[in-house]
């Protein structure tokens, strides 16, 4: 019950406002007063100054000090203590006068009303019982002869009388009216919060089918609209293209310029893509970085030809504000009804066609084809194995020596992961890896290769080779949970390997990412004693702020370049200008890809440090590792084996 009348309240104040309550109580009052001053200058004119008289006196007063007393905050109680004021002197006038054959107890009637227009059902009920008895009551004293002021029945005159009458009856129709009136301003209140409702109501329809920023129709107006299209379509013969446009570098534009700049240029792009939109072309917005094209054509050239104009339209630049900004496009196309009968199905295919990397890599756009959805299932199946691979003893380690060039002894290795599956077989880490990032599994992996690296790495300290350091690869994800340092310690500590022997290698895309949250987590390692090494240097964005800003203590250089020094000028004098950057820099330099003698002397003769590579050793167990240090050393010693 207590919940109920909370709700009406809140209904009641949500009808009418605080301030048109206090405004309804002073006209009430207003009207009050009037009436109880023509009843007093009546009562004065016909009879003189009375017991009645006074009452009537003393009710103005009361009244008038209601009225300077109503405020939002006492209008409700004041409503209530109004209508029994004037009920208690409409009871003592009827005692006074002659009972219920006064004329002041037409009041009775139009007071009830005015309960209804200023109070709640409370005070309502309780002045129709109080009225119910007082009538009772002067029914009984009327049969008893006990009502004081009978006698003055015969005594009053007539145009008194009626004079009391016409005021009774004003009071009524006044009362009439307020209701009527209140009824009205309800009724018009609630036509315009209806109105409002409605209002209300078709701009968030028009919220849900229209993209905010760029206007165009959204997911939910797409599926209706490809419904209807699909069911015409039979008909037409002609092909319907649903075509995903996702916006690759929208992150990048974000972090480089700004959110403003962003929007703007999306807002450019869709004016564009608009210029496009006819009868046989529909534009969408599906989600931040995706637009949708429905596109109607009599063949696949139609098509192809299009594409082509949607990727050179988003690959211009876009002048937004004082910067120019270049948006990269991935454009996937799945047609109907052949790739799809539905959204989801046209959705999903053109994803997998957008995602397509084939042969033709630097396509600017892909077809759907069964061969996508093939090579997504047996991604599929493939993760679902990975994520228990760990467990399941899958996983194996190899290490690939690294060689000081001038000495050409073993000084460190890098531990690189293979998966052996038993039923797939061997997974190459290029088609795993990336698997793993997406299935969100590569921390395990990442925290299992750090802590089986500073074992083997430890063993090799046991069997005498105690200055051999490890290095192991680090994913963009290992960051993010903010664990990374917690578990690399644990595994140094349960190996009793001291950090300084441990090497974390970094790529120039990952410190894109996100690079406060990793340089802090890098200077947590670094104290204590952990280093770290920049990989693949020179194929990104060779950013030298990096090297210093992380602290960097290596750099590797890439093999696209290493391998071809012997025959290229210009890889040359790229491997030498890093080379001497390094040095300048105190940074230790490694070339990755070294596959032959006449390499390894060139990079000797270029001052390189270090190098790795399938000329020393390709990536061996354990124990064909171990067999290499062995055969390495004795051969520095002289042993003919």
């Amino acid at each position: 019950m207590m919940i109920e009348t909370g709700n009406q309240r809140r209904s009641s104040i949500t009808l009418f406002s605080e301030q048109a309550q206090v405004h309804r109580l002073r006209l009430t009052l207003k009207i009050l007063l009037t009436i109880f001053t023509l009843l007093l200058v009546s009562e004065l004119f016909f009879r003189g100054f009375s017991s009645l008289a006074l009452a009537m006196s003393a009710s103005l007063v009361i009244l008038v000090l209601f009225f300077f007393w109503v405020s939002a905050d006492t209008s409700s109680v004041i409503s209530g203590m109004v209508l029994w004021t004037v009920a208690v002197f409409i009871t003592y006038a009827c005692w006074l006068g002659n009972g219920i054959f006064d004329a002041i107890v037409l009041a009775f009637p139009c007071l009830l009303m005015l309960a209804i227009v200023l109070a709640g059902k409370l005070i309502f009920i309780s002045l129709y019982a109080y009225l119910i008895c007082a009538l009772c009551f002067f029914a009984f004293v009327h049969n008893q002869s006990l009502l004081t002021g009978a006698i003055l029945f015969e005594g009053l005159p007539t145009w008194g009388r009626v004079f009391s009458y016409i005021i009774m009856l004003t009071f009524f129709s006044v009362g009439v009216f307020l209701i009527f009136a209140d009824i009205r301003a309800r009724f018009k209140n609630i036509l315009q919060k209806n109105a409002s409702l409605e209002l209300a109501l078709e701009q968030l329809r028009q919220r849900s089918r229209f993209d905010q920023l760029t206007q165009l129709p959204n997911e939910n107006v797409c599926k209706i609209d490809l419904l209807q299209t699909l069911q015409q379509q039979k008909s037409s013969g002609h092909i319907l293209a649903f075509i995903t446009l996702n916006i690759g570098n929208l992150n990048a534009i974000k972090m480089n310029y700004s959110h403003r700049i962003c929007d703007a240029a999306l807002k450019l792009l869709a004016k564009r893509l608009v210029s496009f939109a006819n009868d046989k072309t529909i534009i969408y917005r599906f989600q931040q970085n995706e637009f949708v094209i429905l596109k109607h054509s009599v063949d696949y050239r139609g098509i192809s030809k299009f594409a082509e104009k949607m990727q050179q339209v988003c690959s211009q630049i876009y002048h937004v504000t004082d910067f120019d900004v270049s948006l990269q496009p991935d454009i996937g196309i799945a047609l109907a009804p052949f790739d799809g009968s539905s959204m989801e199905e046209l959705r999903h295919n053109s994803h997998l066609a957008m995602h397509a990397k084939g042969e033709d890599a630097k396509a600017d756009f892909y077809f759907f084809d069964q061969k996508m959805a093939v090579q997504e299932q047996e991604k599929l199946q493939l993760t679902k194995a990975l994520k228990s691979a760990i467990a399941n003893n899958e996983l194996i380690l190899h290490f690939q020596p690294k060689v000081d060039l001038v000495t050409e002894q073993i000084i460190a290795a890098e531990a690189l992961i293979r998966w052996i599956s038993p039923e797939h077989g061997f997974v190459p880490p290029t088609v795993f890896i990336p698997l793993a990032e997406q299935a969100g599994v590569i921390t395990d992996i990442t925290h299992w290769v750090i802590e089986q690296s500073v074992i083997a790495c430890k063993q090799w300290h046991e069997l005498g080779f105690n200055k051999l350091c490890i290095a192991v690869n680090l994913s963009a994800e290992d960051f993010k949970r903010g664990n990374l340092l917690t578990h690399t310690m644990n595994a140094l500590s349960h190996a009793d390997l001291p950090a300084h022997f441990l090497e974390l290698e970094l790529t120039e895309s990952m410190l894109m990412d996100d690079i406060h949250h990793i340089q802090k987590q890098i200077n947590e390692l670094r104290a204590f004693g952990i280093s770290f090494s920049i990989d693949d240097f020179g194929t990104g964005y060779s950013n030298l702020g990096y090297l210093t800003k992380f602290n960097v203590s290596t750099l590797k250089l890439d093999r696209s370049f290493v391998m071809n020094i012997c025959h290229s000028a210009n890889e040359l004098q790229i491997v030498k200008a890093i080379i001497e950057m390094s040095k300048s820099l105190g940074i230790t330099n490694v070339a990755e890809g070294v596959e032959d003698k006449e390499t390894a002397a060139m990079l000797v003769k270029l001052g390189c440090e270090m190098g790795q590579g399938y000329f020393w050793s390709k990536p061996i167990a354990q124990q064909d590792f171990i067999a290499l240090l062995t055969e390495k050393s004795e051969e520095l010693l002289g042993i003919t084996v």
